[in-house]
């Protein structure tokens, strides 16, 4: 009987609803989402049941409709709506979902304010039917990626990987993606934003973590969208600012119960490695440890498709050890949530860099050689914890953070600056200049600097910043409010070493040891905003106000013992070592400053028959005031400066047009194309310090100087952006014109004595520097069975480069330097069955010229083409290889115009149970590899050598485990 009273109340309100149609100011829109009882998940295959005065079914509303809070959002979330009358009444339906007992959910609505426009039912909790066994049909799919409204999906079981794989592997391998080796992710050109494992953040956002210890195997499939956070989607602002997100979807199988992923290894060159990943699953919790030792600084894997090339090979070696423990915490209800992690970290490093740099000077270049090796320890301790609390109309939440960094550095080098370029400059023969020098060489040196520095600093720092929003009854409006307190505390020392000859004389010219006592280092930080927005019409109004206070004491003490009789031993401070105390080089500083932002928003969303207009403008107008008091040499400098500043951040001036939508997977629609235009405008204000004239030569080669007459720069960015998805085929088409322009850049120009090489370095303000870029991708996946993937890139680049450079004392002059970069990127697939090829390439060309007399043009272009296969075996065998060249060459240069053949190979072995997996993995089998930079811009051309790893083999073995509780 309450059912049928339920249904005869559905009806009289959907004749309402009928009749008032052409009303839509009477209508009250009403929504809702459908989860799992147990594990939470959604249900997307559910619906909701509506029904007439006789019982039967009228019709029926299917619960995926996530796509309504997003013009280019669309997630895998069961939401449902309908509209109603705006008159109280209650109103009485079903909901089903296959597998699900179907619940019967009576809401009631009244009290409606006059600007409300919808409102959230509570979130409905579907109970599983009793098991019914069955017969089971598995139907297979090789399609590598399709649309799903506006959510571009990766299937993970269409890739082949190397067993073994991690979450970079596969994330490497998907069309138009690209992977940096720290960690960063292109889609299509565009960085994502946001990395989520299931729909939240992995250790806070740290995605080189997440990518190394989420087995491949466990991924069912990864979704790019244009997202939001859970707090952002509780606002429901359909037109707030959207993240490019990628979120990683465990299989069902590996989120409820025990994940255990263990690796340990070692190799030749005695490289090691061990690593642990165990994750906990319960209905409303998550625990992980994670744990990592190794001294490989190597993040690529044999087999692997991403965009590493020799240059990106990280420099030195490298121990590192590190422990995390991650937890997260849900009710059942999800309107409460506890989350954080603990990290340990401890890493060593030791980099030895050759360099040769020529610096272009009007009148003739210099060249500077130098050698030189550092080895830098660090300790970091951090935690990060999270609350949030929803309720309808009330937001609750804070993030408390806690963190402490101790590190240890020391570093020595020798270099000398030439009027001739060296080409066969060795660390031995640069020691030995004075002493056993040629005279050609002699008569080209211009100074010979011998450094040594060794330091300690000690890090602490606390956060934190609570949270609260409030929903006004009767209405879309909303208020925000938050504040945050942070203090930071900095201690260090430092012992510095200077033995520095001028020409062929071999008596030094300088000779400085210098200690440093930088503290106390303290900086106060207090900020605060509050935020209203409301909805007229389909007009998104907001109205932000934010306020920092900061306050910084800054203090650096020097002490130059070389001035002492005895100056003691390096690294112990001899008595009366005050004596030496140097005030032109010693400073106390206290920075007050006070920033008021006052940003307006405006978000204006219109349907056009089959397409959809949004219009997003957002300034940022500050008014920021800063006190500066400085002490230096026995005098008091005072700044205090007011500055009005303008900013336009990303998605804040932003026409977004969509057309021709066209229905996609699971009744989702979509946009055919997309065409997006941004305007972003950034200010940036010079350093307080750079506007006292004043000297510092506690560095004898380097002197810095103050500019007085400094003004801010601004950043003006345009993009224009046009996406294409085909709702029929895996085919998608992704287009990127760019132009960035910077008035009045902030440089840090110098002039150069060419008798002795010093540089006097001061800031300046300067025209003319502004890239133009244009970028294209596309990926197709075709043929009969789908086994085949193709993928282009194409990037051009227009740099100009604007700097300022003088000579002997002269004015400097500006020194225009332009770059013309053009890349086109070609990856072929073929995979049959449980085998892949994979063909790729990319050309680049580098065009540097300047209209200075004495610049000599660089043309140069590298080529990078090889084959990646991989290839499963009877018995668990598996072989993973790829063979790739590189080649340099227009450089002018012996070492850079060269070709490096790298071939990386794995072999793996899995027995029957897949809980272990015996790997092998060769690096660099040939021998070729050699880590080379290169960099030019208008002061000049470097070229660096840093030790790389030599090639190794590793012997490892992986144990992975999944244990799901007995009654699910």
């Amino acid at each position: 009987m309450k059912q049928l009273i339920g249904r005869l109340l559905l009806v009289l309100f959907f004749s309402s609803v009928t009749m008032s149609l052409s009303a839509k100011d009477d209508l009250l829109y009403l929504s809702g989402r459908v989860r799992d009882a147990i594990t939470k998940a959604d249900l997307t295959d559910s619906h909701v049941l509506l029904y007439d005065s006789m019982g039967n079914l009228r019709d029926s509303i299917k619960a995926d409709r996530g796509s309504r809070f997003t013009g280019g959002e669309v997630i895998a979330m069961a939401y449902f709506g309908f509209a109603v009358p705006r008159v109280d009444s209650t109103y009485v339906f079903d909901v089903v979902c296959p597998g699900y007992m179907t619940e019967t959910i009576s809401y009631r609505v009244e009290k409606i304010g006059k600007r409300e426009t919808s409102r959230s039912l509570p979130p409905i909790y579907l109970k599983r039917e009793p098991r019914k066994l069955g017969e089971v049909t598995v139907t297979a799919s090789k399609i590598k990626f399709y649309n799903k409204g506006d959510t571009l999906v990766f299937n993970a079981d269409a890739f082949q990987l190397a067993e073994g794989s991690m979450l970079d592997a596969l994330i490497a391998q998907l069309p138009g993606v690209e992977l940096n080796d720290n960690g960063q992710i292109k889609v299509n050109g565009q960085y994502v934003e946001s990395l989520l494992l299931n729909g939240k953040e992995f250790l806070d956002g740290n995605n080189q973590l997440m990518l190394e210890n989420i087995g491949a195997y466990t991924v069912k499939n990864i979704e790019v969208y244009e997202g939001q956070t859970k707090l952002e989607k509780w606002r429901g602002d359909p037109d707030a600012e959207k993240h490019l997100t990628m979120d990683v979807k465990l299989k069902k199988e590996y989120n409820i119960g025990l994940i255990l992923n263990a690796q340990g290894g070692y190799g030749t060159e005695d490289r090691y490695m061990g690593r642990l990943f165990a994750s906990w699953f319960f209905p409303t919790t998550k625990l992980t440890l994670i744990g990592n030792i190794n001294n490989l600084n190597d993040n690529r894997k044999p087999g692997k498709s991403d965009t590493w090339t020799p240059e990106m090979m990280p420099s030195g070696t490298r121990e590192y050890k590190m422990g995390a423990f991650n937890y997260d915490y849900e009710n059942p209800e999800q309107t409460r949530s506890f989350n954080g992690y603990v990290n340990v970290e401890e890493n060593s490093t030791d980099n030895r860099t050759t360099l040769a740099r020529t610096n272009f000077l009007s009148g003739g270049n210099t060249f500077d050689n130098s050698f030189s090796r550092g080895k830098n320890c660090q300790l970091k301790v951090e935690t990060r914890n999270y609350y949030n609390s929803f309720t309808e109309k009330f937001y609750y939440g804070g993030m408390l953070l806690g963190r402490y960094i101790k590190r240890e550095n020391n570093s020595s080098s020798i270099s000398a600056t030439f009027d001739k370029e060296q080409t066969d400059l060795t660390y031995k023969a640069l020691e030995a200049l004075y002493s056993d020098g040629s005279p050609e060489r002699l008569d080209a040196v211009i100074n010979r600097s011998i450094t040594r520095s060794d330091g300690s600093r000690h890090e602490s720092e606390v956060q934190f910043y609570p949270t609260f929003e409030y929903k006004i009854p009767q209405t879309d409006d909303r208020l925000r409010f938050q504040v945050g307190v942070k203090y930071k505390d900095e201690k260090e020392e430092r012992w510095r070493d200077y033995n520095i000859n001028y020409g062929e004389d071999p008596n030094p010219a300088v000779t400085r040891r210098q200690y440093f006592d930088n503290s106390p280092n303290q900086t106060f930080t207090l900020d605060a905003t509050a935020e209203y927005r409301t909805f007229v019409s389909k007009v998104n109004l907001g109205f932000t106000y934010s306020y920092r206070f900061l306050n910084r004491d800054r203090d650096s003490y020097m002490y130059a013992l070389d001035q002492l009789t005895d100056m003691g031993i390096y690294g112990t401070l001899p008595g009366g070592y005050l004596d030496s105390f140097d005030p032109d080089n010693s400073y106390t500083s206290r920075l007050i400053e006070n920033k008021h932002d006052f940003s307006p928003e405006l978000v204006f969303r219109r349907p056009l028959r089959e397409n959809t207009l949004l219009v997003c403008v957002n300034p940022t107008i500050s008014l920021l005031h800063q006190h500066f008091d400085y002490w230096r040499a026995n005098r008091s400098y005072l700044v205090s400066r007011s500055s009005m500043l303008y900013a336009v951040g990303r998605y804040s001036a932003r026409i977004d047009f969509s057309m021709d939508r066209k229905p996609g997977k699971d009744r989702r629609s979509f946009y055919r194309h997309q065409f997006i235009y941004e305007y972003r405008l950034d200010t940036k204000t010079p350093d307080l310090v750079h506007l006292i004239d004043i000297v510092n030569d506690s560095d004898p080669l380097n002197i810095s100087l103050g500019n007085p007459d400094l003004k801010n720069a601004y950043v003006h960015n345009q993009t224009l952006t046009w996406n294409y998805k085909a709702h029929d085929h895996p085919v998608n088409n992704t287009l990127l014109l760019g132009y960035e322009l910077t008035s009045r850049a902030l440089v840090r120009g110098y002039t150069y004595d060419t008798s002795t090489g010093v540089r006097r370095n001061r800031t300046y303000n300067v025209d003319g520097n502004n890239v133009f870029s244009a970028r294209n991708n596309f990926n197709l996946q075709f043929g009969a069975k789908q086994e085949f993937m193709l993928s282009s890139s194409t990037d051009g680049q227009i740099i100009n480069s604007a700097d300022m450079i003088g000579v002997n004392l002269e004015a400097p002059e500006e020194s225009k330097v332009s770059t013309r970069a053009l890349t086109q990127g070609l990856k072929f697939g073929w995979q049959i069955g449980k085998q892949s090829l994979q063909f790729g390439g990319k050309y680049t060309n580098r065009h540097t010229t300047s209209s200075r007399e004495d610049f000599n043009t660089i043309n140069a272009n590298h080529y990078n083409y090889g084959i990646i296969g991989q290839f499963i075996l009877p018995g668990g065998f598996g072989i993973n290889t790829d063979f790739m060249l590189y080649t340099r060459s227009g450089y002018g240069v012996r070492v850079l115009d060269t070709t490096d053949a790298i071939w990386n190979l794995r072999m793996t072995y899995t027995p029957k149970g897949g809980r272990w997996v015996f790997m092998v993995d060769g690096f660099d089998m040939l021998r070729q590899l050699s880590n080379v930079n290169y960099a030019v811009n208008a002061q000049g051309r470097t070229v660096s050598y840093t030790n790389a790893l030599p090639r190794y083999i590793l012997f490892s073995v992986q144990y992975r485990i999944n244990k799901q509780p007995k009654k699910r």
